[in-house]
């Protein structure tokens, strides 16, 4: 940015000159004038790129978050499940994460959760959102994969001290899912808010 505008500026400085010249016969004067403007310019574009230096890795220390998604844990879910993934993101780049720090994992199922956001936050992510949608059927199968997931997602949180926003959502009907996957109740969205408040609050 910076080699641009003084590039631009001296670009502006030689036309400057040569209308000088062209206007007024007085070299010594011209080339005064013109290398005061170049002077400058030089001068104001160094301190752009001083500036953009020390902005940009302070922007690159905005928290990565990573996103697990299980995806397909029954037939048709997984377009619920995208839902919940795009309303998570979405409310993140809302709380100013920038979109390269978002990091996508899908799994197959609720159960594999835990390993995806163990995996992510092993990779540098400083928060994970977890989502997952599992209906109930005719086994206690669902409950214990629901149960398997929270809990797995509760001890990694316990034991690495990253926050992990609990997206899961255990329905009995599909209509249940997909009112929680709309604007307004998005569950993956409320996840990654929190996921965020956690990461920018402090300890008093």
């Amino acid at each position: 940015m910076a080699i641009s505008i003084t590039i631009i500026w001296l670009g502006i400085s030689g036309l400057v000159l040569a209308g000088l010249l062209w206007v007024r016969d007085d070299l010594a004067w011209s080339f005064f004038l013109v290398f005061g403007m170049a002077g400058i310019g030089v001068f104001v574009s160094s301190v752009i790129g001083l500036a953009w230096l020390i902005v940009l890795p302070w922007a690159r220390r905005e928290p990565k978050i990573g996103l697990v998604m299980a995806l397909y844990d029954k037939v048709g879910s997984a377009p619920v499940a995208e839902r919940l993934g795009e309303g998570a993101r979405e409310s993140l780049m809302e709380m100013g994460i920038l979109p390269e720090n978002i990091v996508r994992l899908d799994v197959a199922g609720a159960w594999e959760l835990p390993w995806g956001a163990s995996r992510l936050i092993q990779a540098g992510c400083q928060g994970v959102v977890a989502t997952a949608v599992v209906m109930q059927g005719q086994t206690h199968h669902f409950k214990s994969v629901v149960d398997g997931a929270v809990q797995g997602l509760i001890q990694l949180q316990v034991d690495t001290g990253v926050p992990v926003g609990n997206a899961v959502l255990a329905v009995t009907e599909w209509e249940q899912a997909v009112a929680r996957s709309q604007p307004g109740s998005n569950a993956g969205a409320q996840a990654a808010r929190a996921v965020v408040e956690a990461l920018r609050s402090e300890i008093r």
